[in-house]
């Protein structure tokens, strides 16, 4: 008796999988958890193939004679589909390896991303005369305060490195989440943000080291606003920025997002 090619049905389910896994994050939004927004209309064209080749292989299959199913031929795909669907969708933990790092700490390259190519040139004089919550170049200064949040910590993070004698006892005000590693003393910390530039695989974390100034120091991983004072040091010849905290308490609503070099 002939019936319709088992190879044929497995081939169907498998497609039909993905497209629905990929149907899920896209229309709940985490697709950007895995990949740069600028990737998702690809994968929508992805995921729209595969319904395709699906519709195109029940509509193609044919009556044949029975077989012996090779599962060895679809384990490589069986495996993925059963991590995806059982998989929790989570944002990133800062635990990852230290070469995945660019701050500015003295256990950590102070290298800055690509998207140091958007920004403006430098100027002599950047809080000289601002008006109240005026944009001067990257940053956003109100009340003689920078404030830094996930809008503009990309450009504050580059003006504040490769300027950090400009800002030298200014107030600051940023909010990120604490990192620490054994590179650290007891009483320093960097506050920062992921940023993705193509995809989870290569997310780094973007911050500024901060002395904690006797105050509470939450654990690793915890979303915070700090306050303080900007001072700089040097290290290995290069001048970086680090924040003196003055006050810090928990952000109950964090901004949690990866940030996007471009």
């Amino acid at each position: 008796m002939k019936r319709i090619s088992s190879d044929i049905i497995i081939k169907i389910l498998i497609l039909l999988c993905f497209g629905i896994f990929y149907f899920k994050i896209i229309k709940n939004n985490e697709i950007i958890m895995y990949v740069h927004p600028r990737i998702i209309p690809f994968a929508i064209l992805g995921m729209l193939a595969m319904f395709a080749i699906a519709v195109f292989l029940i509509t193609d299959s044919r009556p044949t004679k029975k077989k012996n199913i090779k599962l060895r031929n679809y384990v490589v795909f069986i495996i993925p589909l059963v991590m995806v669907f059982f998989m929790q969708s989570t944002n990133a933990s800062s635990s990852i390896k230290t070469d995945d790092i660019s701050a500015n700490s003295s256990g950590s390259s102070s290298t800055n991303l690509t998207y140091d190519n958007f920004k403006p040139n430098p100027s002599d004089q950047k809080i000289n005369n601002v008006e109240q919550g005026k944009y001067d170049d990257d940053l956003y200064i109100k009340d003689n305060v920078i404030e830094v949040d996930v809008n503009n910590f990309l450009h504050s993070f580059d003006e504040l490195t490769e300027n950090a004698n400009n800002y030298d006892g200014q107030e600051i005000e940023i909010t990120g989440f604490i990192y620490k590693d054994t590179t650290l003393n007891d009483n320093e910390f960097i506050i920062g943000r992921f940023v993705m530039a193509c995809c989870a695989a290569d997310l780094q974390v973007v911050g500024i080291k901060c002395d904690s100034n006797n105050q509470e120091i939450y654990s690793k991983d915890t979303w915070v606003k700090i306050r303080g004072k900007l001072k700089t040091e040097t290290v290995k010849y290069a001048v970086n920025p680090v924040i003196v905290v003055e006050h810090i308490e928990k952000d109950p609503n964090p901004k949690t997002e990866y940030l996007y070099p471009f």
